[in-house]
This record gives structure tokens, sequence and C-alpha cells, in this order.
């Protein structure tokens, strides 16, 4: 089956993959995830992680905090 739309799918794997290559620290990664992140639209990024382009929308956030891009 092939996709109609540009962004590939996230998956969950992925996000957590990223976010430990991210945040090495299991007890900050956790807080991190279940703080409400202004750029998030005042989410958790937890909350970002049950829909495709939810988890699309997170992965280019820390895509963004891993090359400095987010004031």
């Amino acid at each position: 089956m092939t996709q109609h739309n540009s962004k590939p799918v996230v998956t969950l794997e992925a996000l957590e993959e990223k976010i430990a290559e991210l945040i090495d620290d299991p007890v900050f990664r956790e807080e991190w995830l279940n703080t409400n992140v202004p750029i998030l639209e005042s989410k958790t990024p937890k909350s970002y992680f049950h829909t495709p382009s939810n988890r699309a929308r997170l992965m280019q956030v820390l895509l963004e905090m891993k090359f400095g891009e987010m004031a």
C-alpha cells in the first residue's frame, strides 16, 4: 500500500528511541513526557503518542530540539 502524503509514518518505537537519545536520564525523561509543553499547545509530549499526525508533530519538535532550532 502506498502512502499519499509526504510525511513518513512515525512509530511509537521511533519516538521513544529519539526521546531516549535526547534525554538520557530516565527520571528526567519521564518528567518531560508528563510536563505541559508550550510548543505542543501546552499538552504533554506523552499525549502526542496516540495518533499518526500527533506522533509526526512530536517527532518534528524532537528534531528541532536536537538541532537547536527552538527558541
